[in-house]
């Protein structure tokens, strides 16, 4: 019986050695890897999987700086606002006057309600890139708050030096559909806007008509245009 346990008992033992010899080594996954997935989700436009690979080719290298910009555009991408939020601080603070930083710096900003931050990103575009477009965008949060004299400085503003300027903008035609539009024709559409909120309607459709001539398929000023005939034949 004792030989039996002592068979045994040595079995054991060079089983158990057996298998430390045979415990599978710790491997690290080649950042190359990653980075080769990173390109491969930006190609299908599959953005989750590219801020997968990038957070893990930054905690193998931290220095890879260039990827850990790509991640607020990302993530704006995906609607993590929270996300997007603490990584353009990060970004930013490499590159404080980098336009498409500050964009989205700015469309954090209006998501968060932070107007007070909006307003003075828009001011630090405009100043950096002098394109009117971002004065537009400044007039748009004058005229939000209920500032129409504010607005419409910034308008004149505007107007004074959108026919030299080649500058567009994107406005909405409806939810989903968007038309891009030369800044004089839209910022012409604005002021007869603000006309048109403060009742002075025949101002108002001198500026849409401007605008229209400015540019023949503006549906907005069109629409505009519309609805302040109908109102006038209302009356």
């Amino acid at each position: 019986m004792k030989n039996i346990f002592i068979a045994v008992f040595t079995a054991s033992l060079l089983f158990a050695c057996n298998n430390n010899k045979q415990a599978p080594q710790s491997s690290t996954v080649n950042p190359t890897d990653y980075k080769r997935l990173y390109e491969k989700s930006m190609d299908f436009k599959d953005y989750p999987t590219a801020i997968m690979a990038i957070q893990m080719m930054l905690l193998e290298d931290s220095t890879l700086t260039a990827y850990q910009d790509s991640l607020p555009e990302l993530y704006a991408a995906t609607n993590n606002i929270e996300a997007c939020s603490k990584t353009i601080d990060v970004t930013l603070s490499r590159h404080p006057k980098e336009e498409k930083f500050l964009q989205v710096k700015a469309l954090v900003q209006q998501e968060t309600g932070d107007y007070t931050g909006v307003f003075t990103t828009y001011s630090l575009l405009y100043e950096t890139t002098k394109k009117l477009s971002y004065l537009y965008q400044i007039g748009t949060l004058h005229f939000s708050a209920g500032k129409l004299d504010e607005a419409s400085k910034t308008v004149d503003l505007i107007l004074t030096k959108a026919e030299a300027s080649k500058d567009s903008l994107d406005i909405f035609v409806n939810e989903q559909q968007k038309q891009k539009v030369p800044i004089l024709a839209a910022a012409l559409n604005f002021r007869g806007y603000i006309y048109a909120q403060q009742r002075n309607l025949s101002e108002a459709k001198v500026y849409f008509e401007a605008a229209i001539k400015v540019f023949p398929d503006f549906v907005m000023a069109q629409r505009n245009l519309q609805q302040l005939m109908s109102a006038g034949k209302k009356k």
